[in-house]
């Protein structure tokens, strides 16, 4: 243990980026998952923790400049390391064209989630896609439940995960696991407007297509808390940066329940397990449901469409934060020293009591220049508290 508490935080190669530090001389009395869970916990912890994510396309940009044989965890030193979902399953891939796009609307090119059916043509020039929806058509509850539904939660499909975040944990990360999703999960089968119009309506089909939405993602939850994840991870955009999507009484009538029934599972096996949930836009009006919920920690708090100074002080003592660095704003357009004091003033606030994982607002895209990505990353691992 004493050899964890001492061990570098940024190796060799990447040390040289972050203010010339040697952090293998700061002395820290905690280890690195203790500090993470601490911060997420709003205890006493000696670092600020950091993650982001990467998209394609600014994926290309970071093997430019970090090369082939390193991780973006291990280049920028990151406090977490994510594990995978499910396993491939060993059921027979349902003939998803042939079931649910022999109209042909399908293009060749699609790629197809041989679990869900779920569809997306990319294109080559961007991180976006056509995506396409396998229930689209589905009128009735007799054929959702002819729908060739996943072994998503089944136990073959988590066989050697307990180890792999054993490994993890043993070499000092704290452990992050995709565990539920809810409403992109559920629109990504019958389509997005689709599914909010039949909600609207009450339709008894939509209602069953939650109700089995839910049994898969309360199955997968629990098997997140028997693998020993630090961090349950749970999403679904479920606003737009003006508001969300529905009114909170919708959301509350058809979400929070599988939120909450989630959670709990998960919880029941596992006490102190962490959860984070990612939504996209202002859900400033949700918060108090996501922290009935048992959320621990959200993402990603986008500055431009919250005040996220306000949101830590009404909910900074319940729930605790990770994101805030804008990505529409500060890290593409800003020059390297205002992404410093925007970095340094967001964890002035955000951090003040603990409840604060310093990350980008979404993940990074290839109009943020690199510079202003190091200029990130340095003031983060520079901040003392």
């Amino acid at each position: 243990m004493e050899e964890i508490k001492q061990k570098s935080r940024g190796s060799e190669k990447n040390q040289k980026f972050f203010s010339g530090k040697n952090f293998t001389e700061l002395n820290r009395k905690l280890t690195r998952r203790e500090n993470y869970i601490n911060a997420a916990r709003r205890k006493p912890h000696e670092w600020i923790p950091l993650d982001f994510g990467m998209s394609t396309g600014f994926k290309k940009i970071f093997r430019r400049h970090a090369g082939e044989n390193t991780t973006p965890e291990e280049y920028f030193d990151f406090d977490t390391r994510w594990t995978g979902g499910p396993l491939p399953s060993t059921r027979p891939t349902p003939d998803w064209r042939k079931l649910y796009y022999d109209d042909g609307s399908l293009p060749e090119s699609a790629v197809i989630n041989p679990d869900w059916g779920t569809a997306w043509d990319y294109f080559e020039s961007s991180d976006d896609a056509t995506q396409y929806f396998p229930l689209r058509n589905v009128t009735s509850v007799s054929e959702l439940d002819a729908f060739p539904w996943p072994d998503i939660g089944v136990d073959y499909r988590y066989e050697g995960h307990k180890e792999k975040i054993e490994s993890l944990q043993q070499a000092d990360y704290p452990v992050i696991m995709g565990g539920f999703g809810v409403f992109e999960n559920t629109w990504a089968l019958s389509g997005f407007e689709k599914l909010l119009m039949e909600m609207f309506d009450d339709s008894p089909v939509t209602r069953k297509l939650f109700h089995k939405m839910a049994e898969l993602q309360v199955r997968t939850a629990e098997q997140v808390a028997r693998c020993g994840a630090d961090v349950l991870f749970g999403g679904g955009d479920v606003a737009t940066q003006q508001s969300p999507m529905m009114s909170p009484a919708m959301w509350h009538d058809w979400i929070f329940p599988i939120m909450r029934d989630c959670i709990s599972a998960a919880k029941r096996i596992k006490p102190d397990i962490l959860v984070f949930y990612h939504s996209d836009g202002n859900v400033e009006p949700l918060i108090e449901g996501f922290i009935e919920a048992g959320v621990d920690i959200l993402n990603p708090i986008q500055p431009e469409c919250m005040d996220i100074f306000a949101l830590k002080k009404k909910y900074g003592d319940r729930i605790s934060f990770h994101g805030g660095i804008g990505v529409q704003s500060t890290l593409p357009f800003g020059t390297p020293q205002e992404v410093r004091d925007t970095v340094r003033r967001t964890i002035e606030v955000m951090a003040k009591n603990g409840g604060y994982l310093c990350s980008s607002a979404h993940m990074l895209r290839p109009e943020i220049p690199w510079k202003n990505v190091m200029a990130f990353v340095e003031t983060v691992h520079s901040y003392k508290i």
